[in-house]
């Protein structure tokens, strides 16, 4: 076999479990459910598993360079159970391949976890060089192959988590769209429901501009008419509230990776709107109990206010500033925008308020109230054509 046909053939070993990882996440995405970690998990440990087992060298006598795409691929995603997991399974496969040197072995993959730690993007740069390092070492010897063994894994490596890196950015981008036109078709609800309620409430006040308490008849005529409409009105109230109850399901999760997920997937709208993105959402898993579809329809619901209030501006910029307390951690959200009126600040929070032409004034009300479910605190601060803060305060989980 050609060295690229089994280049070829290792690529797409590498590949087929992440295909399935991404048509699982499309599927999520359409019916509007949290992303599963486990598959995830399955996915790259299955990808190992047909590395190991139909995975072919490059060269004879050298090592599979490959094994370690997987663990790269959980560094990118900072999964560090993984990252420990697939680190076990290289040093046991590399140290079935020489039979000596464990401890050499196992300084080399505890150096990769270092240098994450320091900088994803350095160990990325660095992992092909220190790869081919350690297999000249261990091998006691400097070849070619060995060489361009490494060149080829830094060239896989980065084609695969580029192709994981693009796929994942479509579905976002269009989980997004999909959501914003969601959204549109609710509004234009809204509309509708408040037509509808306006005509019956209308019929009623015209029959009681006319009542006549010296004409009885009139009046028996009169009120079942008035009594039908205001049944109506009754029945368009109660389904518009079973549409829009808040249902709060709290799970343990960590809010940074969370807030990770919402910019990683705003990224797309960002750009197309030459949005520039500031944040400082530590890697550090932080944890709180809250419900992560709820919290997700909260941010997203900020960040596309901000987008809207950058529209006329030049040099759009949006800030995401993370600040970790003694019980609570605090979310800052800031853009550059044209800002809120002291008038309107003040009345924000209030259900059907906007002055939006086509708003509902639902947004933030029921931003509001999600984050109130949470024991948290939502709060805005604004200056006209200066900027605007949104700061949610939520409550860390205590540690047991």
């Amino acid at each position: 076999m050609k060295i690229y046909d089994l280049a070829l053939l290792n690529l797409i070993l590498l590949v087929i479990p992440l295909m399935i990882y991404l048509l699982y996440t499309a599927y999520n995405n359409i019916l509007d459910k949290k992303e599963n970690n486990l598959i995830f998990n399955i996915c790259l440990f299955s990808e190992c598993y047909l590395i190991i087992k139909y995975g072919i060298s490059l060269y004879k006598n050298i090592p599979l360079f490959i094994i370690n795409i997987p663990l790269l691929i959980a560094y990118y995603k900072n999964k560090k159970s993984l990252i420990i997991y697939i680190s076990i399974i290289c040093i046991y496969y590399y140290f079935n391949y020489y039979s000596i040197h464990l401890s050499f072995i196992i300084f080399e993959y505890l150096l990769y976890f270092f240098l994450f730690i320091i900088d994803k993007k350095l160990l990325t740069t660095l992992f092909p060089t220190i790869k081919c390092l350690s297999i000249i070492l261990l091998s006691k010897s400097l070849s070619l192959e060995i060489i361009s063994g490494g060149i080829i894994l830094f060239l896989l490596s980065s084609l695969t988590i580029y192709l994981l890196e693009k796929g994942e950015e479509k579905l976002d981008f269009n989980y997004n769209y999909q959501k914003i036109k969601k959204e549109s078709k609710i509004k234009k609800s809204l509309f509708q429901i408040t037509h509808e309620i306006k005509n019956p409430i209308a019929v009623c006040k015209g029959y009681l501009d006319m009542y006549d308490p010296n004409n009885p008849e009139k009046i028996k005529k009169n009120i079942p008419v008035i009594k039908e409409e205001i049944e109506r009105t009754l029945i368009l109230l109660e389904d518009f509230l079973e549409m829009n109850t808040q249902k709060i399901n709290k799970e343990i999760l960590d809010i940074n990776f969370l807030l990770e997920e919402v910019t990683n997937n705003m990224k797309m709208l960002f750009k197309n709107q030459n949005i520039k993105l500031e944040s400082n959402i530590p890697e550090d898993e932080v944890y709180i109990n809250a419900d992560y579809n709820r919290l997700t329809q909260v941010f997203i619901n900020i960040f596309k206010n901000s987008i809207e209030a950058l529209e006329d501006k030049n040099n759009k910029k949006i800030m995401v500033m993370v600040d970790k307390k003694e019980d609570i951690i605090q979310i800052k959200i800031i853009d550059n925008g044209i800002g809120i009126p002291k008038n309107i600040i003040e009345k924000i929070k209030e259900p059907f308020y906007t002055t939006k032409q086509k708003g509902t004034g639902l947004g933030v009300s029921l931003s509001n109230e999600i984050i109130k479910a949470h024991g948290g605190t939502i709060n805005y601060e604004s200056k006209e054509n200066d900027y605007t803060a949104v700061t949610v305060k939520l409550p860390l989980e205590k540690a047991i």
